[in-house]
């Protein structure tokens, strides 16, 4: 089972501990054709890039590399829902500026509003308190994924449904299928469970496998996807960037030039 590209690779600009030369030589000794830098937006606390700045400077970096026509190179952001509303820490112009862009929930993320703050990330640290913060929790923290995939029509990628922040998967994977979202099967964290997977595909959702990865070794890394597909029988036309379905400027919302390195 062969994989295009991995699509969730974090840099030193955020909280990956490698550098673009480190993940470019990584994706091509794991065979890849195409890799995509997709570090943290600015509003999480210890992890996020500077500021949007940041993509722009590392787009030029790529730009002016050496040209070997080897692997495509894509910058991208994960970015962080930061509300119910679902509003990100990247604003839409930034946003499209960029290759690819996943979004996901994270702990320490700067909320929208104090209100928002109370209602999704103090609740979130509530629900070991009780059945009912639980429920609270997790109704909230779908809330929040519904209406990021809704109000941003360039997201590409929901990234690691249901990690750190409990959703209702199925109510997400509607969501996705209903807004051509991709369902991230992350391997770095070799989530979502099993069953959650068996869930989204019965829902019908297109998914994508990424190493989400933080060091060279970790780059291309998409063992657990491959056990989740082979051990779930997903029909692989059903995940992405499996080879058979090319990469990044065919199924991509707002692909654009690529790099060559």
């Amino acid at each position: 089972m062969e994989f295009y590209g991995d699509y969730h690779v974090h840099s030193r600009n955020s909280d990956g501990r490698q550098q673009k030369e480190d993940i470019v030589k990584a994706a091509r000794n794991r065979g890849l054709k195409e890799v995509a830098i997709t570090d943290h937006g600015p509003l999480v606390a210890g992890i996020g890039v500077k500021n949007t700045e940041k993509y722009t400077s590392l787009a030029q970096e790529i730009e002016g590399a050496k040209n070997d026509e080897e692997i495509r190179v894509y910058v991208g952001a994960e970015a962080n829902i930061r509300g119910l509303d679902g509003k990100l820490d990247l604003d839409e112009a930034a946003a499209r500026q960029l290759d690819i862009l996943i979004a996901g929930l994270h702990p320490y993320t700067l909320p929208s509003t104090l209100k928002d703050g109370m209602q999704l990330f103090a609740r979130n640290s509530l629900r070991h308190l009780g059945r009912e913060q639980r429920k609270r929790a997790l109704n909230n923290n779908t809330k929040a994924c519904v209406a990021a995939i809704y109000a941003n029509p360039t997201l590409d990628i929901l990234s690691h449904p249901g990690m750190f922040f409990q959703v209702d998967i199925i109510e997400v994977a509607q969501a996705c299928v209903q807004n051509k979202v991709l369902f991230e099967i992350n391997c770095g964290h070799e989530h979502p469970s099993f069953s959650d997977i068996m869930e989204a595909n019965r829902i019908g959702v297109d998914f994508i496998v990424n190493s989400d990865a933080h060091f060279p070794e970790s780059v291309g890394n998409l063992e657990y996807g491959q056990r989740a597909i082979k051990q779930l029988e997903i029909e692989p036309e059903r995940v992405i960037n499996l080879g058979c379905r090319g990469g990044l400027k065919i199924w991509g919302k707002k692909a654009r030039g690529c790099i060559y390195l």
